[in-house]
């Protein structure tokens, strides 16, 4: 009985840890595109880019 319990305590244990990576990695993404996307905000265009999508 013991061992179950462990076992079960163990597996809770790593769920919760995969969880906290996974948040941890959202959060640094989501800082990291923040700070890309307030970088890019402030330098304008150089050249000309007609057509530039296409």
């Amino acid at each position: 009985m013991a061992t179950a319990e462990r076992e079960r305590k163990s597996q809770r244990l790593f769920w919760a840890l995969i969880s906290a990576l996974i948040l941890g990695y959202a959060v640094i993404k989501a800082r990291h595109i923040a700070v890309a996307l307030e970088a890019y905000d402030s330098q304008p265009l150089t050249g000309d880019t007609t057509g530039a999508a296409k």
